[in-house]
């Protein structure tokens, strides 16, 4: 077959079927998708190398105007670029100086390694900062959080149930499904902190004292989202298809709905 028509026939299949956007994360395996994140604990967990404060002092920003420009294209390394830091190699070391004093030569090389990586893949980087409720601790811990089975779980979040509902499905009421959610993900940040993968003072930021802060940043990125999700469930929007299902989506956005229902005044951006 000759070539142009070959190249045709590719270009519109590509029309037909532009569902999936490929990853742009340099890590992802060839043909990944879009929303493609490595399955090591430390990216599921969000236990970030470096401390949230330092990253914004350094850049002489704050957490809002990172979220506005972090997408799945845009990495934390060019954000820095255009605060002054060009070089992010010097910038990784930079951020993880202080926890390199105390730790391990091998934890050391591993700080660092992940604090590369968190300004070089847009995807994990964004997701580390700012979806740290997309973890399949979730889904695992249905039974106590639900009062359901896993599997269970999974099917009413693929079908689009909301948390509250599933909540009811299982016999709980909202407090103790939410306080059951907090233990399970406190129990998660004092292993990575044990573990020396992330710092105490980064696990008491986002402690359930910091819930205002989480807040509002959901506001701010569910800003660019269709008006039909800038509500108070915006951040538990249901699950639609293939694109929503699997251990990680299944456990997306719960903790972000239990907490838009609690500060329920909170004014959205």
């Amino acid at each position: 077959m000759p070539r142009r028509p070959v190249l045709v026939a590719c270009v519109a299949l590509a029309l037909c079927f532009p569902g999936v956007a490929a990853a742009a994360d340099s890590h992802a395996p060839e043909g990944a998708r879009g929303d493609w994140l490595p399955r090591s604990e430390w990216v599921m967990s969000s236990w970030l190398p470096f401390d949230e404060a330092r990253l914004y002092s350094l850049l002489g920003t704050d957490r809002r105007a990172v979220a506005a420009w972090l997408d799945d294209r845009r990495t934390l390394g060019q954000f820095a670029a255009r605060h002054g830091y060009r070089d992010q190699r010097a910038l990784a070391e930079k951020l993880v100086a202080p926890r390199l004093r105390t730790a391990s030569p091998a934890m050391r090389r591993t700080l660092r390694q992940r604090s590369r990586d968190m300004l070089s893949q847009a995807h994990l980087g964004r997701h580390v900062l700012f979806h740290v409720y997309h973890t399949p601790a979730i889904p695992r811990h249905a039974q106590e959080i639900f009062g359901m089975s896993p599997q269970r779980y999974r099917a009413l979040r693929d079908s689009g149930s909301a948390p509250v509902l599933i909540a009811a499905r299982g016999g709980r009421t909202l407090g103790a499904s939410r306080e059951a959610l907090r233990t399970i993900l406190a129990k998660r940040d004092d292993q990575g902190v044990r573990s020396g993968a992330m710092s105490r003072r980064q696990a008491q930021a986002r402690s359930p004292s910091s819930r205002p802060a989480w807040t509002s940043t959901c506001s701010a990125t569910t800003a660019r989202r269709p008006s039909r999700w800038r509500s108070s469930a915006a951040c538990r929007r249901p699950a639609t298809g293939a694109a929503r299902r699997g251990v990680v989506r299944a456990g997306a956005d719960v903790l972000h709905a239990m907490v838009l229902l609690e500060n329920a005044g909170v004014k959205r951006e």
